[in-house]
Parts: structure tokens; sequence; C-alpha cells
């Protein structure tokens, strides 16, 4: 037998099982229904024999005809509530019936009171008394439906346990030794076609393996046959093939390493683009939302470099630089970021930095850096900066926002030739009086 076959009559023996304990769950609730509508009418019952007790002694206390036609009704009431046709056993009905001839009894004696030559004449302690007893009566009756209803309850519960039980364990067993025997058919398959993997893997592709036993391994194993026979015929030479898979995947590792190097950075300094500066500042700023932590944003501008181009050639611009973000790169610390977003300006994230006098320490810092002389093929160069300073997140929770916050700050700085700095305010972004 095959395995699929194996597994679908495994599958219908769950379903099996599913079936036999969802049947047994739905007749023990339908039971359950049952017993709790008639516990209900027992109470329904009580409630009335409880309410007929308290009318007759309302009428033994008063004895007239208002309490005697009270005391009728509450006896119609319960006969009526008896006559309800609910699904009793034998023993229950009974039990109901001596309920009734008690209450008819009862009626007979109401019937008897509304006789006028009787209600002068009956001795008022007899009929008390024998309302008392029919009353009793009815009490020990209800106390005997109620244990038989729950007697019967609890037998049926224990019956229904005992054949849910039983027919799990059957059908447990059977889906066990069925599962047992599928999986020890699968594992020696699966054993036989694992020690074909391994022959395979040392590189032995000559013997052919044998499968007696019609499943799918033996079809599986036919197949795997066939397939070592066609690489037995291969001529290629193995390890060849696998030195030049080997130099074909790192030269594209190099190539692709070399891809994201120039999509990311500056081809004349090495320095971030503005691309990939603005996402490296993005995580920045969301680590830095999680943790609460400050950061500014510096947005340079290097001054007397236009001079530098026009006499000396963009070659020598080129040099001046590349010398500019090395030092730049030397002057901040491992966890800040440069960037260049082209020609002769630069931005640099000082991360984890909250004070304003931290903050224009390090811009003097860099200052000085720029300020130092140039020494290119015999020329001597000094060159300086505008620097525009945003912070974070006082002026922005977002890259866009910083940037121009410290680029409309460094334009300040240009205007101004008395500062090199200025940080950024927000009225720089409003508009003059007469603009309006």
């Amino acid at each position: 037998m095959t395995l699929s076959r194996r597994l679908k009559l495994t599958v219908f023996f769950c379903f099996l099982l599913t079936l036999v304990i969802g049947l047994t769950l739905t007749e023990a609730h339908k039971y359950q229904q049952k017993i709790y509508h008639q516990l209900e009418h027992s109470m329904t019952i009580q409630l009335n024999i409880d309410s007929l007790r308290s009318q007759l002694w309302m009428y033994h206390e008063s004895m007239d005809q208002n309490a005697l036609t009270a005391l009728q009704k509450h006896q119609n009431r319960l006969a009526t509530t008896l006559s309800n046709n609910i699904d009793w056993s034998l023993q229950q009905r009974s039990i109901l019936q001596n309920i009734s001839h008690l209450n008819a009894d009862i009626s007979v004696l109401i019937n008897d009171q509304s006789q006028p030559h009787s209600r002068l004449n009956d001795d008022a302690r007899l009929l008390k008394s024998q309302f008392s007893q029919l009353i009793e009566s009815m009490t020990q009756e209800m106390s005997r439906l109620h244990n038989t209803t729950i007697k019967q309850a609890r037998n049926m519960q224990q019956m229904l346990l005992i054949f849910n039980g039983m027919v799990l364990c059957v059908l447990a067993v059977l889906v066990t030794v069925w599962s047992f025997i599928s999986l020890k058919r699968f594992k020696r398959g699966f054993l036989i076609f694992s020690r074909e993997m391994e022959e395979v893997a040392e590189g032995n592709l000559s013997r052919k393996t044998a499968h007696h036993v019609d499943d799918e391994f033996a079809i599986l194993i036919q197949r795997f046959n066939h397939m070592k026979q066609s690489l037995n015929n291969i001529t290629i030479k193995k390890q060849e093939l696998k030195r030049e898979v080997k130099r074909q995947t790192q030269e594209l590792i190099n190539q692709q390493h070399k891809l994201t190097f120039l999509a990311e950075h500056d081809e004349l300094t090495g320095s971030l683009n503005r691309r990939a500066f603005i996402k490296q500042i993005d995580r920045a700023i969301s680590r830095n939302l999680r943790t609460q932590d400050c950061a500014a944003l510096l947005f340079i501008d290097l001054d007397k470099f236009k001079a530098i181009n026009d006499n000396h050639g963009h070659k020598m611009g080129d040099c001046v630089i590349r010398t500019i973000a090395n030092r730049l790169n030397l002057a901040v610390r491992n966890t800040d970021i440069v960037g260049r977003l082209g020609g002769d300006e630069f931005v640099i994230w000082l991360d984890i930095i909250k004070d304003r006098v931290d903050i224009e320490a390090k811009v003097s810092d860099i200052l000085h850096a720029i300020k130092q002389p140039i020494l290119i093929n015999g020329y001597h160069f000094q060159v300086g900066a505008s620097i525009g300073i945003s912070q974070f997140p006082t002026d922005g929770n977002d890259s866009a926002n910083l940037i121009m916050a410290a680029d409309t700050a460094m334009y300040l700085v240009k205007e101004d030739p008395t500062i090199e700095f200025l940080h950024f305010r927000q009225r720089y972004l409003q508009p003059p009086c007469n603009a309006l």
C-alpha cells in the first residue's frame, strides 16, 4: 500500500474520531438542555406549590370568600403547570401524576368550602390538617422529582462519559497503530533514500539501489538511479567547475561591493553622497527619537574656494576638496557622519550632543582644521567656511527640515562677514513685513 493511501486512511480515521466526539458532545448538549428544562419546570411547580401553601395560610387566617377565590386561582394555576407537556421519563411522570392527584384533592376541599353549609359547619382545625397533609405530600413528591431528575442526569452523564471514553480509546488505538505502521514504512524508505543521497555526496554514482516495496519511495529511488546514471555520464571536471564558479562568484561580490560604494559615496572625496547621508541621518533620527537623545546638523560652505578653481583650475580645486574632506573626517567622532552634497558644500551630523557649548566647541575644532594651510605642488592655499547649525529635535524631527534649517543659517553667515557660524532660529524663515 502506498504512503499516500495510508495517509488518506489516517485522515479518515481522524475524521471518524472527530465525528464521534462531535456526535457525543451534541447528544450530551441535547440531554443537558432537556435536564435544564425539566429542572426549570420543576422549579415552577415548586413555586406554585409554595404560593398555594401561602394562600392556604391566608385563607385559614381570614376564612372569607376573597381568600377562598384567590386560593382556587392558585390551585388552578398549579393544575395548569402540571398539565404542561414536558419530556419526562416514566418515573417522573408517575411522580407528577401523584402531585396532580394531590392537587385534585385540594380542589375538592376548596369546592367543598365554596358550599354555604360547609363554611359554617366545618371544623377549621380538621380543614387545616387536611390541607397541610396534602401540601406536605406534594412537597415530598417534589423532592422525589428533584432527586430523580438529578439521579437520571448523573447516570446519563456517566454513561456518555463511559461511551465517549471507550470510543476515543478504540479509535485512538487504531489511529496510533496505523500511524506507527505507516511511520515505520516511511522511515525505512527514508533511510534508503538518505543513504543514496550520502553516496551521491561522496561521488559514488555507479551503484544502483533496489527497493522492493511498492510505494512512492520505489518510484523515487528508480528516478534517483536514473539521475545518478545521467550524472555518471557527464565528463565535466568537478574541481575545475568548482574553481570557476568560485572565481566568478568572488568577482560578482567584488563588483557588487564596488557598485554599492559608488552608489553611496562621493567619487571625488569618498565621503557619503547626499542620498546616503540622508539615509544615515534618518536612521540616527529614528534611534534618537527612541532614546530621546539630542543631535546637531552642520551645513558647511567653503569660503575662498571659487578663486582657487578660477585661478588654478578644477584639478587643483579637486585636490583642495579631497584635503578638506579628509580633515573633516579626522575632526569628528566615530559616531558622527560626514557627507558631501556637491561642489564645496559639506554636511556633518553630530550625534548625541546636547549642550550648545559642546556644539560650538566642535564647530571651532572643525573651523580650525579647515583653515590650516594646504600645500599642493608647491602652492599654498587657505580656505575658510561658513557653517549653519540646526539642532535635533529643536529645529526639526526629520532630515529635510534639519538640512533646510542649517542651510538657511549658513546663508545668513555668508551675508555677515563678521561671523563664521550661526544657530538656526524659526524667525529666520518668516518673510519680512514689506513682502506681505
